[in-house]
C-alpha cells in the first residue's frame, strides 16, 4: 500500500545513467587538474603526508589533503593513515618515471583544446567550423608518443602482434612496411620476434624522433623513411604492410591502391581500425570517435567494416577474416593481394 502511493515520484526509468555520465566528467577533470600538479610524481617514490606532497607541489596543504581524499576514494591514490602513497594504477600510468607513462595521453584526451571542441557541438551543427585541421602539425612529437602510450596501456597491443606473428605469411616474410607507423612500436615488436625483417616505418619527418627513441628502448633496429603517404609513393616489393588507425581522411581508396601496388604478388595488408558496424552506432567508442573525428576535421569518416571490405575488394585485394581485439572496439581487418592488377 504505501509502495503504491510513492509511484507517482517515481521516474519510469532509471536516471543514473545520466547522473554517472556527468560524475564521469567531473572525475577526469580531477584527474587532470591532479596529474597537472605533479601529484603522482610526488607520491612515486613512497608513503608521504599532506604537508609533505603541498610543499612538493606548491600547495596549501588543508587544500591538499582534500585533493589527496578525492584522489584515494577513486583509487588513483592509496591513504594510509596520515600519509598517502600512488596506486598501482597511477605508478604505472601517472609517474613520469615509469615505462608505461600515459601523461601525453593523458593531456591529448582531456587538454583545453579538445575540450573546447566538444563543448561547441551546438556552434558545429549550425554550420560553423570549430578548428581548421592541419595534419602536418597534428601529428606533432606529443600526438605520436601519446598514440604509443594508448598502445602500451592497452591489451589489444599483443593481440594484435601474435595475430600477425601466428599468421603464415609472417614466417616467410623478409619486408615489412608500417605505414604511418608513428612510434613504430608494432613494428618494433615483430622486429624482436624475426631479427632478420627488415622493416619501414613511413611517416612525416617530424615523426622520425619519436619512433627512433622507441627504437632504441627496445634495442630494435627499424629504418625511418620520411614522406606523406596521401602524396609520396610507397618502397615497393613489401610481403606485409600494416596501416593501423590511419585510414580516417577522406584519401583512404587513392592510398590503399598505393598499398596495393607496394605489396608483392600474394603480399598481405593488416589494417587495424575503430570500424562502425552497419547501424553506425556501434561500437560505442567507433560512434563517439566519428562525431570527436569530424569536430576537428570536415574531410574525416569513420568507415564501416562492410565499407572498408568493399573498397579493398574493388581495388583487388582478397578478404581474408577480421577478429576484434583488445576491448573489440577495434577490429584487424586481413587481406592479401591478388593477382596483379591496375590498381
Amino acid at each position: 500500500m504505501l509502495k503504491e502511493k510513492l509511484l507517482n515520484f517515481e521516474p519510469p526509468v532509471d536516471g543514473n545513467p545520466l547522473v554517472e555520465m556527468a560524475r564521469g566528467y567531473q572525475e577526469s577533470l580531477l584527474l587532470h587538474q591532479a596529474f597537472k600538479t605533479g601529484v603522482f610524481d610526488a607520491l612515486a617514490d613512497g608513503p608521504k603526508n599532506a604537508e609533505t606532497v603541498a610543499r612538493e607541489i606548491g600547495g596549501v596543504p588543508e587544500r591538499v589533503v582534500l585533493l589527496l581524499d578525492a584522489l584515494a576514494a577513486l583509487e588513483l591514490i592509496e591513504k594510509r593513515g596520515d600519509t598517502y602513497i600512488n596506486s598501482e594504477v597511477a605508478q604505472t600510468f601517472l609517474s613520469s618515471r615509469s615505462k608505461f607513462y600515459q601523461g601525453d595521453l593523458l593531456d591529448l584526451q582531456l587538454s583545453p583544446e579538445r575540450r573546447r571542441q566538444w563543448e561547441r557541438i551546438a556552434d558545429w551543427l549550425k554550420g560553423e567550423e570549430i578548428r581548421y585541421w592541419n595534419h602536418r602539425e597534428t601529428f606533432n612529437p606529443s600526438f605520436v608518443r601519446a598514440m604509443a602510450q594508448a598502445a602500451l596501456g592497452h591489451k589489444g597491443f599483443k593481440e594484435t602482434i601474435l595475430a600477425i606473428a601466428n599468421h603464415s605469411c609472417f614466417q616467410s616474410a623478409e619486408r615489412l612496411l608500417d605505414l604511418g607507423g608513428g612510434h613504430g612500436l608494432y613494428a618494433i615488436a615483430l622486429k624482436q620476434l624475426k631479427p632478420e625483417l627488415e622493416v619501414i616505418v613511413f611517416d612525416l619527418p617530424q615523426v622520425e624522433q619519436v619512433t627512433q627513441e622507441y627504437s632504441r628502448h627496445y634495442n630494435a633496429e627499424v629504418v625511418f623513411m620520411a614522406g606523406d603517404f596521401h602524396e609520396n609513393e610507397l618502397p615497393a616489393e613489401q610481403d606485409i604492410v600494416l596501416a593501423f588507425d590511419i585510414f580516417y581522411p577522406s584519401q583512404t581508396e587513392k592510398v590503399l591502391r598505393k598499398v596495393y601496388r607496394s605489396l608483392k604478388p600474394g603480399g598481405y595488408l593488416f589494417t587495424k581500425h575503430w570500424f562502425l558496424d552497419n547501424t553506425r552506432t556501434s561500437p560505442k567508442r567507433a560512434a563517439l570517435f566519428a562525431l570527436q573525428l569530424r569536430l576537428a576535421n570536415p574531410t574525416s569518416y569513420v568507415y564501416s567494416l562492410q565499407e572498408m571490405e568493399e573498397m579493398l575488394v574493388k581495388i583487388g585485394y582478397q578478404i581474408e577474416g577480421s577478429t576484434p581485439v583488445g576491448d573489440s572496439a577495434s577490429t584487424l581487418l586481413t587481406a592479401r593481394k591478388g593477382e596483379e592488377t591496375d590498381a
